[in-house]
């Protein structure tokens, strides 16, 4: 037979390790803290079994929870899980004002029972409760997040329409009135626009105002890619993905360019030096006192006015200016940190300028455009020139040309179409509206 003791002996609860915890957007896998307790005397060889109880009260009063422990166990380890649960989905209460679950503070005790059978007759039911520990619980303190502007790209695997466009209602219609903005489609087919700070932002996608469309994000937080699965009833499934590897970049923004909007068509997206990684160029007419930068994404994330080497500007306010308003040729070598903002030289190449010597056949500066008046017929060649592009005679790596009046550029591409022109034709180029004129 158990004797039951005379003066039970109670557990002495203790806690081993950390007794504040810190809620963190994901959960670690170790043990946070550990309980440990003495051992229970309910009377000479008397079987104890120990119940852990947590509650959100000292006084244990509602629904506390009871967890069952192995018998002989003087230790149980608590994992951030466990704590989680009992803290946010068990006890915590929803705070309107933060739109999240305020967690509890968590109270501990045991409950040492004897575990006599009840056909022992004489003995009683008998339990100790130990003292009382507690964990506190907040949500990890990071800064408020600020909206940044940031870059949505999608591509439709399934349901094309063909024509996009993206709108925007909430804080502002950031891309005009209905239908938006309308996307033009990169060679492999993804689209891309920028997001401005505007928040909140609700963005629908539609097919440029002719009668499709579907809700996409609101208030997005980070730069994504999408493919979009769009069925006969215009319902649009869309996954995040990978970004697929882009080409290299350099954006201009700046007063003239885009007005410091990264959305805007008027960002500047400069030329690849063909065959030469990290070298990049355009030409612009820049008026003096209007500032500019450049950076390798269209957003506001890794934005520079300088790579070590300024020529021919100059930096105030942590933008680039020039001194002079004209017509400049803008040159980035960012394999040797250099930026060089010089007079633009745009030179004709072939029978219609009068020959195929380098450099000879120059476009003056007339306002904001530069004008040649060809010599004789032939194929229409031009290209630019920089004083530290390392191109040397091969003047076809900054080529370009004049397609449908647009000002067409060879980047890193192959032989572009030929234009054939007659003789005493003006070649008009408006770099700055991306246009090009061959007229009488």
């Amino acid at each position: 037979m158990f004797d039951k003791s005379k003066n039970p002996v109670a557990p002495v609860l203790t806690i081993e390790g950390a007794t504040n915890f810190v809620i963190t957007e994901d959960l670690p896998d170790y043990f946070h803290t550990i309980l440990t307790w003495s051992r229970a005397n309910l009377g000479k060889d008397v079987p104890v079994h120990y119940i852990l109880e947590v509650a959100d009260n000292e006084s244990f009063t509602g629904k506390p929870k009871y967890v069952s422990l192995e018998k002989d166990t003087y230790l149980r380890a608590l994992t951030p899980t466990e704590l989680y649960n009992w803290a946010v989905n068990d006890f915590g209460v929803y705070n309107s004002e933060t739109d999240r679950v305020d967690p509890a503070s968590l109270y501990f005790r045991l409950n040492a029972q004897n575990e006599v059978n009840a056909t022992f007759g004489s003995m009683q039911d008998i339990h100790r409760y130990s003292n009382v520990e507690s964990i506190t619980a907040q949500w990890e303190e990071k800064e408020a997040w600020k909206p940044e502007e940031l870059t949505l790209r999608f591509k439709a695997v399934s349901g094309d329409w063909g024509e996009y466009a993206v709108y925007a209602w909430g804080d502002a219609e950031v891309y005009g009135g209905w239908p938006g903005k309308t996307l033009e489609a990169s060679d492999d087919g993804w689209y891309s626009f920028v997001v401005p700070i505007n928040r909140p932002i609700n963005l629908i996608i539609n097919n440029n105002g002719k009668g499709r469309q579907f809700d996409f994000l609101k208030d997005p937080t980070e730069s994504s890619c999408y493919e979009f699965e769009i069925d006969a009833n215009n319902n649009c499934k869309w996954t995040a993905v990978d970004c697929p590897a882009t080409e290299p970049a350099l954006y201009m923004i700046g007063d003239e360019f885009g007005g410091w909007d990264w959305s805007s068509d008027g960002v500047v997206k400069m030329t690849p030096v063909n065959g030469f990684e990290g070298h990049f160029w355009a030409v612009r007419y820049i008026t003096a006192g209007k500032g500019f930068k450049w950076c390798t994404v269209r957003e506001w994330n890794g934005d520079f006015y300088s790579l070590g080497e300024n020529i021919g500007y100059t930096v105030s306010g942590g933008n680039a200016y020039v001194a002079e308003s004209g017509m400049y040729m803008i040159y980035a070598d960012m394999q040797n940190g250099k930026i060089s903002v010089e007079p633009a030289k745009i030179y004709g190449m072939g029978d219609c300028f009068g020959g195929w010597n380098t450099a000879s056949y120059p476009f003056a500066v007339d306002g904001k455009t530069m004008t040649f008046t060809t010599k004789g017929s032939g194929e229409l060649r031009i290209y630019a020139a920089s004083d530290i592009a390392p191109v040397g005679g091969d003047w076809w790596r900054m080529e370009f040309v004049i397609i449908d009046g647009k000002i067409a550029y060879r980047g890193t591409g192959g032989d572009q179409p030929r234009v054939r022109v007659d003789a005493n034709k003006k070649v008009v180029l408006d770099f700055n509206a991306g246009t090009g004129a061959i007229g009488n």
